[in-house]
């Protein structure tokens, strides 16, 4: 075996990096060829405006933000609550709304005025003038919030769900009541309507004897009477807890204030240094529970009730629906009794013709009758089964 002498010799160099001698000839496996990894996307850089501000809901139409227009191809309107005010009897709510409906005269409307009596009958109204869709219950006007700031800043909070989940719905979009809410200029008045008839509670349901083939809508209502009765006991019950837990909180407090005033008076140092910490401990512990029950009460009680308003007012929407199918079956017979009395009119020998017209008159406004019925039958039932109304879903899928 021959060694490189680096002083002298004719044997050639080893290459760099391999060794002179190898214990054991091994043959070494071929390293697989790793691939080059693929370039990085580089997304198309457009021109930004670093700190422009959010646009806001009401914007100019030909105004764009990093060369994208602003304006929607789809029919919308946009309605933001900017305030409330409640130096007078009844809230004042103050709107900005914007649309591109074909119905509406503008497209933009700054400073709109409503009250909260207004907002009631503009809900009252829109369950009549649509009973293919489920309106959520309007929120109460005021919460258990322990400060003014707190429930203004709640109850706009739930004014503006309300209205964003009214707008967003196909079938309210284009009423007409709704064009008439945003438009009117001082105050808004509903049209001349229909009363609705009482729906009575669960007896009148019973009493009634209309068969209702939809079994998903008819399992669905007797869900949400359940649902409206255990959210509403549940609201009450978190309510009686809330006021017994600030029973013990002011009992705490005043014990604390008890053994303070009673260390004022105590001669011994230490003895007198234990009730004032004693003190300030139960004082502090009837803050944290008052806290607690104030907690409780807003975000636990108001939501269940809000809730059981929900159910009532989808359990309402089904008891309309099948009140109209009453009335649909009631016109069909009123169809059958008056073709009747065409045909005994046709068979008789004697025929009046004062008879035959209005006989002809009285069919033709029972059709009438029957086909506005058969209408609002098939509008109510294919509006409650869209996937438009989560709390028929959900009890759908329940069930």
């Amino acid at each position: 075996m021959s060694m490189y002498d680096p002083l002298g010799g004719d044997a050639e160099p080893p290459a760099w990096g391999t060794p002179t001698h190898s214990r054991s000839p091994s043959p070494e496996a071929p390293r697989p060829r790793a691939g080059l990894p693929p370039a990085p996307h580089t997304p198309d850089k457009t021109p930004q405006i670093y700190g422009q501000p959010d646009p806001g809901l009401i914007t100019p139409q030909n105004s764009a933000v990093n060369g994208e227009r602003l304006e929607r191809s789809d029919k919308y309107l946009r309605v933001r609550i900017t305030a409330l005010d409640r130096n007078r009897k009844d809230i004042l709510i103050r709107l900005d709304a914007q649309t591109n409906l074909p119905n509406f005269s503008g497209q933009t409307y700054r400073n709109i005025s409503r009250s909260y009596a207004e907002f009631q009958r503009f809900a009252e109204t829109i369950i009549i003038s649509c009973p293919q869709t489920i309106v959520p219950a309007l929120p109460l006007a005021q919460t258990s919030a322990p400060s003014d700031e707190e429930d203004d800043r709640i109850v706009k909070q739930g004014l503006q769900k309300w209205i964003t989940r009214i707008c967003e719905d196909p079938v309210i979009l284009q009423d007409e009541e709704l064009r008439s809410f945003i438009e009117s200029d001082f105050g808004y008045q509903p049209n001349v309507r229909i009363k609705k008839k009482s729906t009575g509670g669960a007896l009148s349901i019973l009493r009634r004897n209309v068969p209702d083939e939809d079994k998903d809508l008819a399992n669905a209502r007797l869900d949400l009477t359940r649902l409206e009765m255990q959210f509403s006991d549940t609201a009450k019950a978190m309510d009686k807890l809330s006021k017994a837990k600030k029973a013990l909180a002011v009992a705490e407090a005043e014990l604390g204030n008890k053994l303070i005033s009673v260390a004022t008076a105590e001669q011994h140092q230490g003895l007198a240094t234990a009730e004032r910490k004693f003190g300030r401990v139960w004082h502090a512990t009837g803050d944290i529970v008052n806290a607690e029950a104030i907690a409780e009460c807003v975000i636990l009680g108001d939501s269940l009730g809000y809730q059981g308003m929900n159910a009532k007012s989808a359990k309402e929407t089904l008891v309309q629906r099948t009140q109209v199918l009453e009335e649909y079956q009631t016109a069909v017979k009123n169809t059958i009794a008056r073709r009747r009395a065409i045909e005994r009119l046709k068979a008789s020998s004697n025929i009046r013709p004062d008879k035959v017209d209005e006989a002809v008159e009285e069919l033709d406004e029972v059709l009438r009758s029957k086909k506005r019925s058969f209408r609002s039958v098939s509008m109510a039932w294919e509006g409650i089964c869209t996937p438009r109304s989560p709390l028929i879903l959900d009890t759908r899928t329940k069930t």
